[in-house]
């Protein structure tokens, strides 16, 4: 089930999108997915799969809708003194309000994000620890006052992926603002392995799956902590400010790589670093020509430059998708039989793209489906 829906907190109704699984058990796991800054809950739901890879495995998504800040931008008030809006009290409140109509698991709920998004799961992490169990932040960091003030009761497993050459967030320095915090990634470890107590580390080069995108990925694992919290590190080198795996580098999936931390959280057993390593399936779909070829059996799904969904298909290994099959589609959406996500803009549109008078966000434009 997938609903649209409302929640009044502090006298303001806010929006959000909740995905439930077919069959929903009680104490599920249940994951909330924040956009980053200027985006919306809509559009990381169109992009990121979540639905897909936690659906398969039980799980709902809830996907909030971030207020505008004072410059008129939606947001997440991570403690960054750009609005008067109180994010905290949201997110805590909604999701014990879902924990209660759902059922959802309170040891098993979780808060990840893209940017602003995985700032705001790193504030949750360090003064709701007790109502999200593990945070994932992919592109994010922390703001300059939960650096600073970072003392939760319990420290909580973390997961964070971040390219180098991520020029949104850097990767050494952070954002160049006072408020949103000059702490890099590194330094954002050692806050975290600290807290944790950590006493172990192992540092792996994850296969190069994909050589075009000029990345590679290595993987560092903390863990040996009293309370087995463990914080998993997806350096991506050479890596923008992407959600990976649908943009930018094509070496890992970020929301793969996100749900299996989270269950391996909701399990109390972190997996070893040969399971936690990228799958090496090939490619669902192969760019060929002007058209699509098909390696494996998926389910397709096509959408216009505003992210409307235009028809959606069924196709076999060994299938071809034509232009003359397209209809006016701009990007696909690839779904394997196993829960993976590929989608990808056609290389071919590109120009036409560029020229058009029509509004097509970034994440549309930054998808390819690679040969």
């Amino acid at each position: 089930m997938s609903a649209q829906l409302t929640f009044e907190y502090g006298g303001v109704e806010r929006e959000y999108y909740l995905d439930l699984p077919l069959n929903l058990a009680d104490g599920a796991p249940l994951v909330v997915a924040m956009h980053g800054y200027t985006s919306s809950a809509a559009t990381l739901r169109f992009y990121s799969g979540w639905s897909i890879v936690a659906g398969g495995a039980g799980a709902a998504v809830c996907y909030p809708q971030g207020t505008l800040d004072l410059w008129g931008i939606p947001h997440w008030n991570a403690n960054l003194g750009i609005s008067a809006t109180d994010d905290h009290g949201f997110l805590v409140a909604l999701t014990q309000h879902l924990q209660v109509e759902y059922g959802f698991s309170p040891d098993c709920t979780f808060a990840c994000g893209m940017s602003n998004g995985g700032y705001m799961s790193y504030s949750l992490a360090c003064h709701h620890p007790e109502i999200f169990r593990a945070v994932g932040s992919v592109t994010g960091a922390m703001s300059a006052y939960d650096y600073a003030n970072c003392t939760p009761s319990v420290a909580v497993p973390v997961i964070h992926l971040h390219g180098t050459a991520d020029d949104v967030v850097s990767y050494e320095n952070g954002v160049d603002n006072a408020a949103w915090g000059y702490a890099g990634v590194p330094e954002v470890i050692e806050l975290w392995t600290d807290l944790m107590g950590t006493t172990a580390v192992m540092e792996e080069s994850l296969p190069n799956q994909e050589v075009l995108d000029l990345t590679s990925v290595d993987f560092v694992r903390h863990y040996g902590a009293l309370g087995g919290q463990e914080f998993h590190h997806y350096r991506v080198n050479g890596g923008g400010h992407d959600w990976f795996g649908v943009w930018g580098s094509q070496d890992i999936q970020s929301t793969e790589l996100l749900w299996a931390f989270f269950q391996s959280s909701c399990s109390g057993a972190f997996t070893g670093i040969e399971a936690a390593t990228v799958d090496s399936a090939p490619q669902i779909g192969y760019l060929n020509g002007d058209h699509v070829d098909f390696g494996q059996a998926c389910h397709v799904r096509a959408y216009d430059s505003l992210g409307r969904q235009l028809w959606a298909r069924q196709v076999l290994s060994g299938d071809r998708i034509t232009p003359a099959d397209l209809r006016g589609a701009l990007v696909l959406q690839l779904i394997g039989e196993n829960g993976r996500v590929q989608a990808g803009m056609h290389t071919a549109w590109k120009a036409e793209v560029e020229t058009h008078t029509v509004v097509v966000t970034p994440q549309l434009t930054h998808l390819l489906v690679h040969a």
